[in-house]
């Protein structure tokens, strides 16, 4: 059976094919007739689904995060697709290609690695060069450190996404301490380097990306102040101000309490590296909705909820499509 791709659904049509569950949920009409409500997602984007008069009994034998074979007619909705479910069955992982289903980033993961590596080789104070070296040349870590996603679903929500993440985030550090003068850029580099890091134990990206228990009650903060904890004791007289200011920049750099910040940023390089990992995250958050939800007879997406607000794709399309054109 030939896969068929949730960007590629077109209204009106039946569909029959695999898909992996993300959420699922049962309720009730006003009328008094049950329901289902599924996620379903492959790695072109995902898409709701709804199973009208639906058993209990269907909707408690299937698991999220399994995959399950639908047939379906699929019709829009706010000028985006759902599926009116016709049926359902469980399927074997052992029978599908997980490379169907896994969004992955569009860049090499061990060349970017590399280049992080070789970035980080900028960073010349003795301690911050061996907790790097601790951390990122374990190979449990560092495999993870380049599978891992940057997040479940608002910015570089696919395999590599961390690596590409945190490598950008190291860049734009670079940049921005060529530009202005008092920056320590061993301090930036290594903070930057490590800000997100506690990701690798907070997101678990085997099928879908969701968070693990230990990601929703400890969050990619504190498991990575715990990471850099553990290595930096390991290191034999590593100056306690540096370890406070190090920690001091995990713990801060979503800047603001509401946002998840244990601590606001109070040192220069925690204020720059907040505001670096903020564009980055944007820049790409907003790339990836429009892609993901782009609807071709419309400028605008539905409502994002990393934005507040639909957002004006057109310019940033019509970029695109120039750069395909010039390539």
């Amino acid at each position: 059976m030939v896969h068929r791709f949730i960007s590629d659904l077109r209204e009106g049509e039946t569909v029959e094919s695999v898909y992996l569950k993300r959420e699922k949920s049962f309720d009730i009409t006003k009328n008094g007739n049950p329901y289902m409500s599924l996620e379903l997602s492959d790695k072109t984007g995902m898409v709701d689904c709804r199973k009208w008069d639906a058993l209990k009994s269907l909707f408690d034998s299937f698991s999220v995060d399994y995959f399950i074979k639908v047939k379906a007619k699929v019709e829009f909705y706010r000028n985006y697709p759902q599926l009116k479910i016709d049926s359902i069955e469980k399927t074997s992982e052992k029978s599908v290609d997980i490379s169907l289903y896994m969004p992955v980033s569009d860049k090499n993961r061990d060349e970017m690695f590399e280049d992080f590596l070789s970035e980080m080789k900028l960073v010349k104070n003795p301690h911050l060069k061996a907790l790097i070296s601790s951390i990122f040349l374990d190979k449990d870590i560092s495999e993870k450190f380049r599978t891992a996603p940057a997040a479940s679903d608002f910015h570089h929500p696919y395999i590599g996404g961390l690596i590409e993440h945190t490598l950008a985030c190291v860049e734009l550090a670079k940049l921005i301490a060529s530009e202005y003068k008092d920056i320590d850029l061993d301090l930036l580099l290594c903070g930057t380097a490590l800000h997100d890091i506690g990701k690798i134990e907070e997101l678990s990206y085997k099928r879908s990306f969701y968070y693990t228990d230990k990601g929703r009650l400890i969050g990619h903060i504190v498991l990575g102040v715990n990471i850099v904890c553990a290595a930096i004791d390991n290191i034999p007289e590593f100056p306690e101000e540096l370890k406070n200011l190090i920690l001091h920049i995990i713990l801060s750099h979503h800047g603001e309490h509401e946002w998840g910040s244990p601590k606001r940023p109070m040192c220069f390089e925690a204020v720059i590296l907040h505001h670096i990992d903020n564009l980055d995250a944007k820049i790409n958050g907003f790339k990836h909705f429009v892609k993901t939800y782009n609807e071709p007879d419309s400028s605008w997406t539905k409502p994002s909820k990393m934005f507040g607000e639909s957002l004006y794709k057109k310019s940033l399309l019509i970029r695109q499509d120039s750069a395909v054109e010039a390539g």
